[in-house]
């Protein structure tokens, strides 16, 4: 047999290369896994930083704090060897986003994590740490806040035309033979109904300011209106946009309401009313004077006001003093009835220690109270805020003396009666605003 000696030094060889064949996939079994598990962890860590600090800059905090710091509870620590985190505006030089076109980059928090992970079989073949580099962009759009339809006096949501849905009236007529004046202000006619607003009567309807804009189409031969209502204007909004928290949720119907005194002398104190079922308030008599504490008034099955009323909110007659006075009504059932031979004197709360979700409304009835809402003048009646009525079929009757509102009628549909005179102005000072929510989106 022959003995070839060169053939000694191949199986050396052959074992070295398959050393580093086995180490190399060890390495990429094992330090791969970990690059991979860390890359995920970084990920989930740029997630969850970024919608922190998107968080914390709609409440107008430190984004840079609040984002380094959920980074470091999940690992991250930022200290410039093992990790860095970096949190920025999309707005900040040299700070490049992937955002949707026209989107304004100063609305967007950028969260960059870059995690160095230290090898171990890697090492053998020259690799001693592997990168990895993620982010996370998240949207924060502040609230804004603004008045209702850009302070239209009169507005109806309603978005089809009378019979879709059983919707008993137009979206909105003008009836009667009065007169109606609304100074600083104008309606907002939200149906796409081929005849949104319709005139069935003589009424003498003027507009100081803003008109009269109609989203759909104008009934031919409208002339009592000053200056003529614009039909196709506008674009038409969502019902469902129009909703406020109820205040039952931060327990202001929580306790009953009461009235006290006698002889035609009353007091009336916060509270819920009517849950019996009973509509009557006040319900008490004979009729007289009835003054009402500063507060939220729950009405559970509606208001039906009796004649020969005087009821006010300027509890100590010298008008309305906002860190003592003002009401909020919120009826989430039943119809509202105003008799036109009482007398009513209502102003809206508007100090500060009641949130934007009470002040300067002085009706809110949700949407899920479809209410008949009739307001009869009487000579000496004044309303001041918001009526929130989204839902609601709202008669304005000016049938008896002059009346004042200085508010916003936000209902379904709205129909203006009467022979009487009513002056609506619209002061945004003393109506309430909106205010949009916040909006935080993950982009990745």
């Amino acid at each position: 047999m022959i003995n070839n000696k060169h053939e000694k030094g191949q199986a050396i060889i052959i074992i070295a290369f398959a050393i580093v064949a086995l180490v190399g996939f060890a390495a990429l079994a094992i330090d791969g896994g970990r690059v991979l598990s860390d890359r995920r962890h970084a990920q989930n860590a740029a997630d969850t930083a970024a919608y922190a600090a998107a968080l914390a800059k709609i409440k107008s905090q430190s984004y840079t704090d609040a984002g380094e710091g959920r980074a470091e509870s999940n690992g991250y620590d930022n200290n410039g060897m093992s990790n860095i985190v970096e949190v920025n505006l999309c707005s900040d030089t040299g700070i490049t986003c992937q955002l949707p076109t026209g989107s304004n980059p100063a609305d967007y928090i950028r969260v960059k994590i870059t995690s160095h992970v230290q090898t171990v079989f890697a090492r053998v073949l020259g690799i001693g740490q592997l990168t990895n580099v993620v982010q996370a962009v998240a949207k924060a759009t502040s609230p804004v806040t603004s008045s209702w339809f850009n302070g239209k006096a009169l507005v109806s949501t309603m978005e089809g035309c009378k019979g879709d849905n059983g919707a008993p009236n137009n979206p909105f007529t003008a009836g009667g033979n009065g007169t109606t004046i609304i100074n600083n202000s104008g309606i907002f006619v939200n149906s796409a109904c081929s005849v949104a607003f319709v005139d069935n009567g003589t009424s003498n309807i003027v507009t100081t300011t803003q008109g009269t804009c109609v989203v759909g189409g104008i009934q031919s031969g409208v002339n009592g209106v000053t200056p003529p209502p614009v039909g196709h204007c506008g674009t038409q909004i969502n019902i469902n946009d129009y909703v406020l928290p109820s205040p039952e949720e931060d327990g202001y119907c929580d306790q009953e309401g009461s009235i006290t005194g006698s002889n035609g002398d009353y007091e009336a104190t916060p509270g819920y009313f009517n849950k019996t079922g009973n509509q009557t308030f006040p319900d008490v008599s004979p009729s007289g004077v009835l003054k009402l504490h500063k507060g939220v008034y729950c009405f559970y099955n509606g208001i039906s006001l009796n004649a020969n009323w005087e009821i006010t909110s300027d509890f100590d007659g010298d008008g309305h003093d906002s860190d003592s006075e003002g009401v909020f009504f919120y009826v989430p059932n039943g119809d509202v009835t105003f008799n036109g031979s009482s007398s009513l004197n209502l102003h809206a709360i508007d100090s500060s220690d009641y949130p934007l979700t009470i002040q300067k409304y002085l009706f809110y009835i949700p949407l899920s109270n479809d209410a008949n809402v009739t307001i009869t003048g009487s000579n000496g009646s004044s309303f001041t805020g918001t009526v929130l009525a989204p839902a609601s079929h709202c008669t304005l009757d000016g049938s008896g003396n002059a009346f004042s509102l200085d508010t916003q009628l936000i209902c379904f549909d709205t129909t203006i009666t009467g022979a009487g005179y009513i002056d609506i102005t619209h002061t945004d000072a003393n109506n309430a605003v909106t205010t949009t929510k916040p909006i935080i989106k993950m982009d990745q």
